[in-house]
């Protein structure tokens, strides 16, 4: 055993850190790994990644898979118990129906502090307009997700989430703060959010709020290339009604003895 290694705290906080840093290995484009790529992902020793995994394997989290391992099925279940995951469950229909009549990638995103997480997503096959994959998180600034997020929780939220200085990811990413409140304003109006070249330089997005309670819950979004000219009334319309569709059956689902799950009251 290594110095290093001998340093290592084993605090039950310590090792239930370094577990999720192995489950942080994993990704879409990541699904099986081997001990050798997960200690390179991870930065842990060898050593210490092959006891976890004999840990996590035994508890399912983690299942052997040929020379490597991928993620255990029974985690499904975990992810199904989130209240998100009956929000996605109704929206898919309206994904779908989106996505087959705009022909372009769809995205179902949620707020979580000033970042944007990718909760859902389909895409255009043989398509190679960037695409966020589900859990990847953005500052919610650079997004039309984001924008039509914070235009939609109390200014004291905005207000945290945008306490840090923003960080231009794209040559048109709005950074000035005066600015961005403006932008907030507008999309507040319009019930829409519009960002061209703002997370990346090659895409457009267009993005509507599913409000329950007046607070947003999530979004929906259609990005297509930056230079496409037909992002017209038509199409904004068309995510404005799928976010209006997806909130409507959502309201069906708190109404039903749920009403904690979205507890916004604003």
């Amino acid at each position: 055993m290594t110095t290093m290694e001998q340093q290592e705290p084993s605090s039950p906080g310590s090792i239930l850190s370094k577990a999720f840093d192995v489950l942080g290995a994993f990704g879409p484009e990541l699904r099986v790994l081997t001990l050798t790529e997960i200690a390179h992902s991870s930065g842990l020793p060898k050593s210490t990644v092959h006891r976890l995994l004999g840990r996590l394997t035994a508890l399912g989290v983690l299942e052997p898979h040929g020379a490597g391992f991928k993620v255990g099925l029974p985690m499904r279940r975990l992810a199904s118990a989130m209240p998100i995951e009956s929000l996605r469950q109704s929206a898919l229909p309206h994904l779908g129906a989106l996505h087959h009549w705009s022909h372009r990638h769809v995205h179902l995103g949620a707020l979580r502090g000033a970042r944007v997480v990718f909760v859902e997503r389909l895409m255009v096959p043989g398509h190679d307009l960037p695409s966020a994959a589900p859990g990847t998180d953005l500052p919610a600034h650079a997004t039309a997700l984001g924008k039509v997020l914070l235009a939609h929780v109390p200014e004291e939220e905005v207000e945290a989430a945008l306490a840090e200085p923003m960080a231009a990811l794209a040559p048109n990413t709005i950074i000035d703060p005066a600015d961005f409140a403006a932008e907030l304003s507008r999309v507040r109006r319009s019930q829409v959010a519009t960002a061209r070249g703002e997370s990346h330089r090659d895409v457009t997005c267009v993005a509507a709020p599913i409000l329950i309670r007046g607070r947003a819950v999530g979004a929906v979004s259609v990005s297509t290339a930056a230079r496409d000219a037909t992002v017209d009334r038509a199409l904004r319309d068309a995510v404005r009604v799928t976010a209006d569709r997806i909130a409507r059956d959502n309201r069906k689902v708190l109404a039903q003895g749920h009403e904690h799950w979205f507890p916004g009251t604003v």
